[in-house]
Parts: structure tokens; sequence; C-alpha cells
């Protein structure tokens, strides 16, 4: 009884030190006249820190780098609050277009809020708003949703691309053999952390292994068809990881699809039952011959909204979802899938996306930016199994060591690491030369790797003139 109880106490302590912490929000940075020559750095005490990251992987006090003597060689900008942060997780990036070489200069106007004055790489000087603010509560303190008329489809929203998968807790398939951590995880934080980080739109895959429910992520619906696959986290934890975070934070809002359905593996009755059950009746968002652009915010706060892709369902604690040009679900996600490893690829068929879809858009459509370099068929084969099977020959597998860095083979998460540093400067550029506009702005930016870094962005592509 002790233990249960120290354990509930232990959970309680992580859960509020979690929703204590801060992040920061920066705007669209603007050049001004500022000369460089006048530049003079009088800073007000701030409860965040800046940093480079240096050559050997060490992050470096932006204010004392000089004296130091570090090697910096890329001079995009971290920020933690942590007091002596030691972990790569205690470092944030800011978006590339918040690179300098010199310390920053800061003005408070308010409590939590400055202005910001840098020297770009180009050496021109340029100004922004910095906000502190909680990403676990952020739809509240910023949307105020119970106050609020407005829609899904008036603001824009962080999503996580196969969610659950952030731990392999199994393989399967046809050749599970050839499956691993760097061919199957898109995401290095569980739901619970995503959801306190920020995110608030989670993609589900759901199968069963060992008779238990579990996250998956594989080529085919069923998992006995696919060539291989990956169990994830499991649904139960999941489902009462969203309920807790619902029950503690009542102005959120979180968004489900759940698609790739097996009825012979996982039953669709079983996985309602044990959603309902997990989560409660009273959590679920009930859906009545609506559509996502014709339900408020403020009717929305404090629910999760479950969605199946399913054509022609319709059950009130799970409304269907699409992905379709045009289609009469209750949520249709506009989208468009690059299915490419190479970044080029990837930014040409969204810019191509958001071009098309600057009329036409419908009032059940939410806009998704799908924001994910796919490995290509050697990468996902070959890339990290070295490691993965002790019975093969060390020759072999340092052969495959060796292919794998001739070839610049990446998992998973490294390419998503490469898409996500550039997503900040090519929606910015987006912006200015009215590729996205108030017509086609996008309602989900929907990443791999996804955590505070997607929200701080989103945020500030929220505050623009778009929303």
């Amino acid at each position: 009884m002790r233990l249960k109880w120290f354990c509930v106490c232990l959970f309680t302590i992580i859960w509020y030190i979690s929703a204590s912490a801060q992040n920061l929000m920066v705007d669209f940075p603007i050049e001004t006249t500022e000369s460089i020559n006048n530049w003079s750095i009088e800073n007000p005490d701030l409860p965040f820190k800046l940093f480079w990251k240096a050559k050997s992987g060490q992050y470096v006090n932006v204010n004392e780098s000089a004296k130091l003597k570090t090697k910096i060689v890329q001079y995009q900008l971290y920020y933690s609050f942590v007091q002596a942060p030691t972990r790569s997780t205690d470092f944030v990036p800011l978006p590339l277009y918040f690179s300098t070489k010199y310390p920053v200069k800061f003005k408070q106007i308010q409590t939590g809020i400055w202005q910001v004055w840098f020297i770009g790489l180009n050496k021109r000087v340029f100004n922004s708003t910095v906000m502190v603010y909680h990403t676990a509560s952020w739809m509240k303190d910023i949307l105020h949703p119970l106050q609020s008329k407005k829609t899904l489809k008036d603001i824009v929203i962080p999503g996580s691309h196969d969610a659950g998968m952030s731990v392999l807790t199994a393989t399967g398939g046809q050749q599970k053999g050839t499956i691993n951590a760097c061919n199957t995880l898109t995401q290095q934080l569980s739901i619970q952390q995503q959801l306190m980080q920020g995110i608030r739109m989670f993609d589900l895959r759901v199968g069963t292994y060992n008779n238990m429910l579990y996250t998956k992520h594989a080529a085919a619906d069923c998992m006995v068809d696919a060539i291989g696959g990956g169990y994830g986290e499991s649904l139960k934890t999941v489902s009462l990881a969203i309920k807790q975070f619902l029950k503690s934070h009542s102005e959120e809002i979180v968004l489900v699809s759940f698609s790739h359905f097996c009825e012979s593996e996982t039953p669709i009755k079983q996985l309602q039952d044990s959603l309902l059950y997990w989560i409660g009746q009273e959590t679920i968002y009930q859906n009545h011959n609506a559509s996502i652009g014709d339900i408020s915010l403020s009717q929305l706060a404090g629910k999760v909204v479950l969605s199946f892709e399913i054509p022609n369902w319709k059950v009130p604690s799970f409304p269907n979802c699409s992905i379709a040009d045009s289609a009469s679900s209750f949520i249709n996600f506009r989208r468009a899938y690059a299915s490419t490893n190479q970044l080029s690829k990837l930014i040409q068929t969204e810019a191509d996306f958001f071009v098309k879809l600057q009329s036409g858009v419908k009032q059940n459509d939410l806009i998704r930016l799908d924001w994910q370099i796919t490995q290509s068929a050697d990468e996902a084969s070959a890339v990290c199994n070295d490691f993965q099977d002790e019975h093969l020959n060390p020759l072999v597998n340092g052969a495959i060591l060796l292919a794998n860095m001739i070839r610049k083979n990446k998992s998973i998460i490294d390419h998503a690491k490469i898409a996500n540093q550039q997503l900040p400067m090519q929606m910015r550029n987006w912006l200015l030369n009215q590729t996205i506009n108030q017509q086609n702005k996008p309602n989900i930016i929907y990443v791999d790797d996804a955590g505070a870094w997607a929200t701080d962005f989103t945020i500030s592509f929220l505050r623009t003139n778009l929303y």
C-alpha cells in the first residue's frame, strides 16, 4: 500500500514539474535600420540562456564563448531554462533564421515578453518578439478556448506522425529480423511527453501483440501481410496518458486519428471498447452529424476527438476521418505525402500542394503539412542492422556498417532532424512569397521527432496575420 502511495505521489510530482516547464516562442524576425557600429549589450535578467553548439557537441553560452575559446562551426541559437543544463534535451533549437555570431540584445516589454535584436550572418540587424509560455497549457493561455468561437480550421496545431512509435516493444511481419529502431521509430518522446511538450494531434495505428493492444508501424494494415513492422507504446499507456493530461489541463484539445485497421488481428469493436474503458466517455468528444468546421473550440475544450479512417463510419464517440481531395467525413485531412528521402523533393511536393489548395477548401477539411522524409529501400533494410543480430558473422556486420557509411544511410529520426531544421525556414519563405496564404493556411504541422521545438514554431506561425 505504501509503495502504491509512493508511486502515485512520485508520478504527481513528475507531472507537476513537467507542467511547470517553460518554453520560448519567437516571432519571425524583421530587418531593422539599426547600425551594428552602435551595438551594445545591456540585457535585463532573463529566466533563460542562449547557447551555440560547438564542433565538439558541447553547448556553449553565447556570452561566455569568447573566454572559453571554443570553436563554433554553426551559429544557430539554442535556449535553455535549466539552471545548469548538461543533457542534450535541456537545449531547444531556435529556427535557423535565428543564427548570429554575436551576443543578443534584449529589452523587456512586460512580464515574460521581450524585444530581441540580433546581428544576422549577413551582418544586418534583425528584431523580433520573444515570449515565455508553458507548452502543457499553450491552448488555454494563448487561444482561451472556453471563450472562443473559433474552430480548428481557424488555428494551427503541432501534430505527430506515427505518434506511438517512440519505443520498439516487439517486431513482426514476414522478415521481422530486419526490423530495428532505425527503420521503425518515428518519435523520441512518448505520447505523454509529447502532450506535455504541446503536441495536440496524434496519428495512431493499432495492432495486437501477445493479446494486448499496441501502436504499430508496418508496411501493411495486417502485420502478418507486412514484410516487416514494429509495435510501439501500449494503447493502454497512451489512452491513460491522454485521460490524465486532459483531467489536469481542462482547456486543452487533443485530436487523434486511427487508421490502418486489420479486423482479423484487432477487431474494431475491441478497439472501441478499450478506448472507451481507458479514456472514459466523459473525456471523448461526441459528434452528432456535424463537420469539424462547425465545432467551436469551446465545445472541444478538455476533450479528445478520436476519429477513425473508415468510409461511411458513423459512431458518435469515434467520428470518421478521411484523406481525400473531397469527402463527406467529419474530418477530411487534406495533405500531400512526398514519399521521398530527398529534402528538395519534399519541399517541392508540399509547395505544389499548397498552390493547388488555393481554392476549393471545404468546411470539413483540415489542411495538414506532412513534413516527413521517408527512408529509401536500402536504408530501411540495412541501416543499423549491424547492431541487431549478434549471430551474424562479424565480417558481415562490418560490411553492413561500411555500406551504411558509404551510402550515407540514415535512420528515420536522423532524416527527421535534417528536415525539421529546415521547416521553419521553408514556412517563412512560403509565407513571404504567398505560397501559403489565408485561403490555404495549414491547420496541422505534422512531423516526425515531434517535441517542444514544433510547438514553439507552430505558435509563432499562429501569431502571423494568417490566423
